[in-house]
This record gives structure tokens, sequence and C-alpha cells, in this order.
């Protein structure tokens, strides 16, 4: 599963991963068996949220800690990460830890230390719906640092493990202010209380995603330019073939790698000038499946339609905060959820960001329409926000109520994301046979569904908007069975 995870990985963002290159390239070069200092600038930690120290941002690494996939990090034997932060406000402040414990490392003793103190913490299995090193999740730490305002360092070590042993992936410590504590927990209450029903999701089982963007393939090898294909692209063909499979909704991709919208938006024209249509297919393709009585959810790429990591904190909102409002108001009730991939990576660049605000836009034209912030195989990124994104691209263990006992997703309506050929983009002039057959995809999506979660698959969809027959048979199958046992 993890090798397959990783090449669907790769196919999914081309950007990202030639910046994984150079990642891993700095990492065996400098990270193995000594202490490199880098050029990171002091973290500010704020007095009134939470503060999360990435891995990236560490200004000293000692030992065999290497940077890998996602800005998380691998680390074997002892060894130790340091920080260089800025405090506001002086102060008691809990620590999280967010990591996935190696199975065979239980008992590990680690310690987090600063100019007010040292914390320990023994390690112990981490659980979830990943397994291994991919089960990631927040863990408190008994105690907190007492932290004076000003500039200090804040280390994360491990001092006794035997050389080349795998301890943990490491992703984060967050810092949690006592004094803002109850503030903190209060907004993320109210967050919980302001989500819209996901009832429907649940209900409609499962669903289909299509990437289809400015990189799909044509079935003869060519691409198009984007706005021909998308004025070429066969609606009713494409309503047919979705009713067919019984899918419960369908997940559309706006942009991807690529800052192409499919619709004559102003606002994306305006930041993203030459890559919008004329033909509106999103209005197009919401109305033809609702006629069906099938909704249409979107897939928005936020570090990409938002400029990361080259925009400002301040451009970054505002680029995002323009474009969702206008294609909320737009569409309204015709489009019923969003989908916004990248946020692991965006949260990490904007710390300030603010999901609040950013949940409330999303409601523009909608107040029933429901979101997933994906983060991934990490924690949830943040409350604010309705079910989670599910990227598991193969099936993973069965919700409890609806939603995941443990690490990512947490308390969110249960939504996992697989993907029926082994990439996310059609870019090959071949379709590859489906990795599952209707048996087994089939038990799946019905343990989810008696279990109160969705499962949404992702279908190879080539440039003239044609899929793989086989998958559809596939799919046929699913829903003779799924849908007859519906009452």
């Amino acid at each position: 599963m993890q090798q397959t995870y990783w090449e669907c990985l790769r196919n999914k963002n081309n950007n990202f991963m030639k910046r994984l290159s150079i990642w891993m390239v700095t990492a065996i070069a400098g990270f193995r068996g000594y202490s490199q200092t880098s050029q990171t600038t002091s973290v500010q930690v704020n007095s009134q949220a939470p503060t999360y120290l990435y891995g990236g941002q560490a200004s000293k690494l000692e030992g065999d800690v290497k940077r890998r996939g996602g800005d998380n990090f691998a680390w074997k034997g002892s060894g130790a990460v340091t920080w260089e932060v800025q405090i506001a406000k002086s102060g008691e402040y809990a620590v999280s830890l967010c990591h996935a414990a190696e199975p065979s490392a239980a008992g590990q003793e680690l310690q987090i230390a600063s100019s007010g103190g040292q914390l320990n913490y023994t390690l112990r299995n981490t659980q979830g719906v990943f397994r291994g090193n991919m089960a990631y999740e927040f863990v408190p730490v008994m105690g907190s640092l007492s932290l004076a305002a000003g500039k200090q360092t804040i280390t994360l070590s491990i001092t006794n493990a035997p050389a080349g042993k795998s301890i943990l992936a490491f992703r984060s410590l967050e810092l949690t202010p006592l004094s803002a504590k109850a503030a903190i927990e209060a907004d993320r209450q109210e967050a919980r209380r302001s989500r819209a029903s996901t009832e429907w999701l649940a209900k409609a089982g499962y669903g289909l995603m299509f990437h289809w963007t400015s990189q799909s393939i044509g079935t003869d090898g060519s691409i198009k330019p984007f706005a021909q294909a998308v004025a070429d692209f066969p609606l009713d063909r494409f309503v047919e073939m979705v009713e067919a499979t019984g899918a419960g909704y369908v997940l559309f991709t706006v942009g991807h790698a690529q800052p192409y919208c499919p619709a004559p938006l102003a606002s994306w024209e305006k930041y993203h000038p030459g890559k919008t249509t004329k033909r509106d297919l999103i209005d197009e393709v919401a109305q033809a499946l609702n006629a069906k009585g099938i909704k249409l959810m979107c897939y928005f790429p936020t570090h990409v339609v938002g400029k990361y990591p080259n925009a400002s904190s301040k451009e970054f909102t505002q680029m995002t905060s323009d474009i969702l409002k206008e294609f909320g108001e737009r569409y309204g009730e015709k489009i019923a959820g969003y989908w916004f991939d990248g946020f692991y990576q965006c949260f990490e660049k904007y710390p300030d960001f603010s999901f609040r605000d950013f949940y409330e836009m999303c409601k523009a034209g909608n107040s029933k329409r429901i979101i997933a912030v994906n983060s991934w195989i990490y924690p949830s990124v943040t409350e604010w926000q309705d079910y989670w994104a599910g990227e598991t691209a193969n099936p993973v263990e069965l919700p409890v109520n609806g939603t995941n006992e443990r690490g990512p997703g947490q308390g969110l309506r249960y939504q996992a994301l697989l993907i029926m050929e082994p990439y996310w983009v059609q870019q090959k002039v071949e379709m590859p046979k489906p990795q599952f057959d209707a048996q087994r995809l089939g038990d799946y999506i019905s343990g989810c569904m008696k279990n109160g979660g969705a499962v949404t698959i992702n279908l190879g969809i080539y440039q003239d908007g044609s899929v793989d027959p086989r998958a559809v048979d596939v799919l046929n199958e699913v829903r003779q069975r799924i849908r007859k046992e519906q009452p």
C-alpha cells in the first residue's frame, strides 16, 4: 500500500515532487550522521493560539534525522531537533507531539527542553486509519514549559537510542499557551457546533471523483488547449456514465497542478489570467447531475489557487477569499460541497490564516455546503470543516459511529477517497486494469455505509471525457449490490 501511495502522490502534484527531490538530495547530503545548522529565522510563538514547530523550521538537526515527502522527518537512533523561537508573552505552554511511532520503538524516551525546563515523553504506539510510520497522532506531553518573553531555543531530543534503529516519523511540536487554553477550546467547540449536516453524504454511500485537468491526455496521446477541451466536453455522455455507476455524488476538479478553471470566473481570471474559459462547464455539470438526483462537489488546489509558496500571507488569503466568494455566490445550492487540497503545506507557510473566516467564506451562496480541508496522513489541521478529506488511495479501517476514533479525521464525518487506477490524473494513453474488483470494493463500501461513512472513487478520465469501461463494469456490479441493499 505504501509504495502505491507514493506513486499516487508523485502523479498527483508534479511541482510538489520536484521540490521533494531537492529536499531529498539535501537530506541525504546533510542530515545523516552529523549536525547541520539552517538559516531558518525564529518562529514567532503566539500567546493567543497554538503555535506549530515543524521539522522544516528547525535551526539545527543532529543525528540521523532525514526530511522526506510532506515535510515529515524519519528519525533513527539518538539525535535532536532544535528551533529558535521568539516568545511574545511569558507564560506556561502545553506541548503536544505530532508523530507516528515505529511499533518497535514503544518505550523509547524523548526529551523536550528549553531554558524554562524539560518535559519527558515515553513513546507509545500511535494509531489511526493509516498504518506503521503513517499512523500520525497529536499526543499531549504531560506538564508544561515555562517560556520567558524574548528569543530562546526549544529542543526535541533522543539520547539513548541504538544507532540506526527506526524510532518515529516526526511532523511537529504544538505549543499551546495555558492562559488561552479555555478560549482555544471554546473556538474548537464552536467550530464543531457550526458544522453543516453531512447526513446526505453518508446516505449517498459512495460517489466518484474525476481529476479532469489541463494535464489530462487524449485517448490518442494528444492534449488540446484547455479552453478547447472544455468547449468540447461531452456533457450528456459523461452524466449518462455517472448515472450508470450508481454514484450519489461527483467530486470534480477546479484546477489541479496548474491553475485552470473550466468556467468564466472574473476573480480567477484576475489572479490567473488566461486560465478561465467561456463555457461554464461547472454550471452545466451541476445542473445535469442535479437533474438526476446526483450532487456535485468541487475540488480546489488551495496551494495552486493561492500561489503558495510565493504569495504573502495577505495575498494568499485575499486570492482564496475572492475566488471562493464569487464561486459560492455564482453557483449557490448547485454545489453541495468543497474538497480543499494542500492545506498541510499552506498552514505551515501561513500560520496566521483564519480558518474561521475561511469556513464562513466557503458557505457563500449555500449555508449547507460541506467542506473538507485535506491534511493527508496528518491529524486535522482545523476543526472548521465538516467532513474528512480522507486521501487514503486504498481501503483503510472502517468508521466507528461515522468517524475515525483516532488520528486523521477524528470527529469528522468519514469519507475515504480511493483511486481505481494507480494514479490520480490520466496522463498516459494506456488505462491500467482497475485496482479493485466489485467484491472488494462493494464490501468496503457496505461496511462504511453501515458505520455511517462514505467512499469516493477516483476514476481515470481522458480529455474527451471517456473512462475505462472495465471500471464502469465494476461499479455497475457495486451499484446492483449497494443500491439493492438500501431501504
